[in-house]
């Protein structure tokens, strides 16, 4: 299973490849839309391996000008709840302790995230900014809002194979919960969220039309719960893109 310390490595890893490009004085980056196909797979409470269905999607909106630029960017991954065989219940951990069962089913985990930025440094369209996070499922789990910050190195503009990398980090996204155990009570358990992107953007000077290849790491980590309550995503993805 993917862990914090893989996350890491990969962040780092990503870094050095966009830090081994030449530095020139590079334009801001081209308005875009990007419409992506997770590949990957996620870990929760009820799926220790859930790879992703179709139905999973990614859309991410880039605009840009001057020295501003802001993301919007929606995820969606579909999969199957984990369980012990043919016609055996889903166990999984409850928040407020202890473990429920619930028949196999098709799981949804959503997030919404914005991001307002301001570009540091001249000759990379490297930007510091300010973020913000939703996310919701189709099971019994909180609606998570949080705020956070990060830096973003977009993909230069200009043709050929260009990287680009994201992390931003939401130090307290919280929602209200109903636990399920008699006697029932609203509790507003609080994550950390650490989400990392990275990967290239191929592009040629004859079309809009450009290529995308990345991997999206998420984890997000409850304070004062259980370790058996966790959510790791682990998505390489491929996707299509138009400069706008």
């Amino acid at each position: 299973m993917p862990s914090s310390r893989n996350v890491a490595a990969a962040a780092a890893l990503a870094a050095a490849v966009c830090c081994g490009t030449p530095c020139r004085a590079d334009p801001p980056p081209a308005p875009s839309l990007e419409i992506i196909r997770p590949l990957g797979d996620a870990y929760n409470e009820r799926s220790s391996d859930g790879d992703s269905y179709p139905q999973s999607l990614g859309v991410r909106l880039l605009l840009a000008r001057g020295p501003y630029a802001l993301t919007l960017q929606y995820w969606r991954n579909v999969y199957l709840t984990e369980s012990g065989g043919p016609g055996a219940l889903t166990r999984y951990a409850r928040l407020e302790g202890g473990f429920g069962t619930v028949a196999p089913f098709i799981a949804r985990d959503s997030s919404f995230e914005a991001h307002a930025e301001y570009r540091i440094l001249r000759n990379a369209p490297l930007y510091a900014g300010i973020g913000a996070v939703r996310t919701w499922t189709n099971y019994h789990y909180p609606v998570l809002t949080g705020a956070g910050a990060g830096l973003d190195l977009h993909a230069a503009s200009t043709a050929g194979m260009r990287p680009f990398i994201s992390a931003f980090y939401y130090p307290a996204a919280s929602g209200s919960y109903v636990t399920e155990t008699a006697p029932t009570r609203t509790l507003t358990p609080t994550f950390g969220i650490l989400k990392v992107d990275f990967g290239v953007v191929i592009r040629s000077s004859r079309s809009r039309f450009f290529a995308v290849i990345g991997d999206g790491q998420e984890v997000r980590t409850g304070k004062g719960l259980s370790n058996d309550n966790r959510f790791i995503r682990s998505d390489p993805y491929a996707g299509i893109g138009v400069r706008l």
